[in-house]
């Protein structure tokens, strides 16, 4: 699991994420105090008991991947619980993708969230991803009954 010395490389890996793989432009250098922002979300992260973060060490001090995890609450239904997780943040370094990293990181998270309850997981993938977690035994049927909506607030 990540440590505050982590942090840096974390939001390196963020940064390797949203340029590569988002389906939309994402300009960091139109924003010079992301960096310091996502520190500081990362670390808030690391504080709470219902999130935190898996790393992989690299070569060279640098991180080879990384991945969030958090759990939600929620009002129990008749055949599911209060707890869930949402897991964010997957991120391989380039040089290492295609060894299995990402499924050896996610299998820890989600061990992580089952742990403290989770029954089931939730993604938001980008578009080259979709088959990778596909692979990895998440399916697009729930979102279509439910859509993601999101606000700013």
């Amino acid at each position: 699991m990540a440590t505050d010395a982590d942090v840096p490389e974390i939001v390196r890996l963020k940064a390797l994420i949203m340029t590569s793989s988002y389906p939309i432009e994402v300009d960091l250098d139109g924003h010079p105090e992301w960096p310091d922002r996502a520190a500081a979300g990362i670390r808030d992260m690391l504080e709470h008991p219902d999130y935190t973060f898996f790393v992989s060490d690299g070569e060279d001090g640098r991180l080879a991947g990384c991945i969030s995890a958090g759990i939600t609450h929620h009002v129990p239904g008749p055949e599911w619980g209060p707890r869930h997780a949402y897991v964010a943040d997957m991120c391989v370094d380039e040089s290492r993708r295609g060894q299995g990293l990402g499924r050896a990181l996610m299998e820890a998270a989600l061990v992580w969230c089952r742990q403290r309850g989770a029954q089931s997981a939730r993604l938001d993938a980008t578009p080259g991803a979709v088959a990778i977690y596909q692979r990895l035994g998440f399916d697009r049927s729930a979102d279509d009954l439910f859509p993601a909506m999101r606000r700013l607030l």
